[in-house]
């Protein structure tokens, strides 16, 4: 049986583009997707100002296929001592920074320039809250003693909220939500609100550990358990407005997620919308698509409305999909969601604004 369903243009709400020639090889399939997509701060050095911002976006839309014109990246700073607050005000203003990313020291890729303690940097979030600038926090303990799998929990009640309860007026978002406990967050503070990935979606740890260690499912926050996933899907599919897509796209050479140390990333950017539509049609809420993928992140932003949409078509053909590209540097990237991808198509339509009350 053949269903479609019509959806405004989606957004990408957390993806990493990199740089170089990973850059060029990897933002066609976000930009030829998604129309705004926001763009995290992680390289080294890191982009903490309005001087790296626009430097950075230049090599970006220097990137981007002439097929993908609309693509509107926008850009948060990475949060940072070094940050002017007259430049973050000015980029504030201007647009030309959306947000200031928090990451916990050595949590992630590229976060060794992290903060040990959200509390370090109070006088940032109040400036941030008085000038109505949104904070994006990787909510992940760096603890050693805390588990692996509660280490978002943790962070959760010791560090994100106590500042939320100090400044209740500053917008947070909770980035790649991965377990219940950061839904329940969410629920509970109006002023947060939280990114959600296809990966954390669609799979759970048994798939990343139970038939072998599966390296490009690792990623950080790790995917959590099948009752963190319901509560996901759940979260997702509920048409609550607090909830978006973000993908954390995030690519890696196989070099680097084969080796003996795995980087955690997944890149999901070519079929991350196939994998969420499989994920809302299984739980029966496919009608609930276009509010997480293009409605509530518009309306989160305060972003112009699509002009265009897409039309995702489920039907059983055979079709051949790539599983993995390459750069220019002869680096290999797995793609991750062709199960899913094999299902679907994906076909964009230009409309008038009007159609979305423009």
């Amino acid at each position: 049986m053949t269903i479609s369903i019509e959806i405004p243009q989606p957004d990408d709400w957390h993806v990493h583009l990199r740089d170089g020639d990973m850059l060029a090889a990897v933002v066609g399939y976000t930009a030829r997707r998604f129309r705004y997509a926001l763009v995290m701060p992680n390289l080294v050095p890191a982009i903490t100002s309005t001087a790296a911002v626009a430097t950075y976006r230049e090599r970006i839309m220097a990137a981007v296929p002439v097929d993908a014109a609309d693509f509107r990246p926008l850009f948060a700073i990475y949060c940072s001592r070094v940050i002017d607050l007259d430049d973050l005000r000015r980029g504030a203003a201007d647009g030309s920074i959306a947000a200031v990313k928090y990451y916990p020291a050595g949590a992630t890729t590229n976060s060794a320039a992290g903060g040990s303690s959200m509390f370090d940097f109070m006088s940032l979030f109040e400036v941030m809250a008085d000038s109505e600038i949104r904070l994006l926090v990787h909510a992940e303990s760096t603890d050693p003693a805390i588990d692996i799998f509660d280490r978002e929990a943790h962070f959760l009640s010791e560090q994100l909220a106590p500042v939320c309860a100090a400044l209740p007026e500053l917008s947070v978002t909770v980035e790649h939500v991965s377990t219940s406990d950061g839904v329940d967050f969410v629920a509970a503070h109006p002023r947060c609100a939280a990114t959600i990935t296809p990966h954390h979606l669609a799979r759970d740890r048994s798939h990343l550990l139970a038939n072998g260690m599966r390296p490009d499912l690792y990623c950080k926050p790790v995917i959590n358990s099948t009752t963190d996933r319901a509560a996901l899907l759940a979260a997702a599919t509920s048409g609550a407005k607090g909830y978006m897509l973000g993908t954390d796209s995030a690519p890696h050479p196989t070099t680097a997620k084969y080796g003996p140390v795995a980087k955690a990333g997944v890149f999901n950017a070519a079929y991350g919308l196939e994998v969420v539509a499989e994920a809302f049609y299984q739980a029966g809420r496919l009608d609930q698509l276009g509010q997480f993928a293009s409605t509530n992140g518009v309306a989160c932003w305060g972003v112009e409305p699509p002009s265009s949409t897409i039309t995702l078509t489920r039907e059983t053909i055979d079709r051949e999909l790539a599983t993995s590209l390459t750069t220019t540097k002869g680096d290999e990237v797995v793609l991750f969601g062709t199960e899913e991808a094999a299902l679907w198509t994906i076909q964009t339509t230009p409309v008038t604004a009007a159609t979305f009350g423009c």
